[in-house]
């Protein structure tokens, strides 16, 4: 088999193909051996669908993998993620900017020396990367050192980087690392937005839907939740249904409403046991 078609066969375990019998259990060792000897053949990509295999539906099926011993890790490679986060060690090894950044975002549940360990492999990205030093900064914080995440959330900003853009907007609004300053995490939220980042947009609806930080203006505030709704915000999704629904600032729209309501649904967000608290029937 080629690396292809192994990648394939990664792709079909993590959508739960061995878990339902389509495929056997040892589609498990096969692609374990297919895509570690490719992996060591010089394959980041190999190194990093090996990780995310691991870390899907039945990464606990999964044999361990060639590793090499000297790589940056600390935790159990008895446990998926401790499998995964070598696999894009070895992948950052190669110099894989993304398997640098899939081992820092995997190291958030992961222990404290990994975290570390993940600062030494995205290091080389962060100054040439926005995402990477978004990355970068949010490791600080993991560690306890939200005011040496500043500068990298300020320099990916810069750099239009969204999630950055909001992250200064959540450390200048509490204080956290920085001095409380409203006007300034004002200034990042509506950055924030301008790049479309989701949870900005959202926020920037309820602040116009409640007038909370913001005048109170339902036309803007319907903007904000439907540009954070089509990004993927699902309580924007949620928000929007159950104002079709009720009316009041709106026109009531049932059609409207459903299908924001589905979205939202799509999306993941507890659709029926929300409305269920509310009050409400599903249209």
């Amino acid at each position: 088999m080629t690396e292809d078609e192994y990648v394939e066969l990664a792709h079909r375990i993590n959508r739960a193909d061995m878990m339902i019998g389509i495929l056997p259990l040892s589609a498990a060792d096969a692609v374990v051996a297919g895509l570690g000897a490719a992996g060591r053949s010089g394959s980041a990509r190999a190194w990093r669908e090996l990780g995310l295999c691991y870390l899907g539906t039945d990464g606990d099926r999964l044999p361990a993998a060639p590793w090499s011993p000297e790589l940056p890790f600390a935790d159990p490679a008895e446990h998926p993620r401790g499998r995964a986060l070598r696999c894009f060690a070895e992948a950052a090894a190669l110099g894989d900017r993304d398997g640098a950044l899939l081992f820092a975002q995997c190291s958030r549940e992961a222990s404290a020396p990994a975290r570390e360990s993940a600062r030494v492999l995205l290091r080389p990205h962060a100054r040439l990367d926005p995402a990477a030093a978004y990355q970068y900064g949010l490791l600080e914080q993991w560690l306890g050192r939200p005011g040496a995440a500043v500068e990298h959330h300020l320099w990916a900003a810069q750099r239009d980087d969204a999630d950055a853009a909001f992250e200064l907007y959540v450390l200048f609004s509490t204080g956290t690392g920085v001095e409380r300053d409203d006007a300034e995490a004002g200034r990042w939220l509506h950055r924030a937005a301008e790049l479309g980042q989701p949870r900005a947009l959202y926020n920037l609806g309820a602040a116009h839907a409640t007038g909370n930080g913001a005048p109170k203006d339902t036309r803007l505030a319907v903007g904000y939740y439907e540009r954070a709704a089509l990004a993927g915000n699902a309580r924007a999704a949620a928000t929007l249904g159950v104002m079709y629904l009720m009316g009041g600032d709106v026109d009531p729209d049932e059609g409207r409403a459903a299908e924001w309501l589905d979205r939202a649904d799509d999306l993941g967000h507890p659709v029926d046991s929300w409305l269920a608290q509310l009050g409400l029937e599903r249209p």
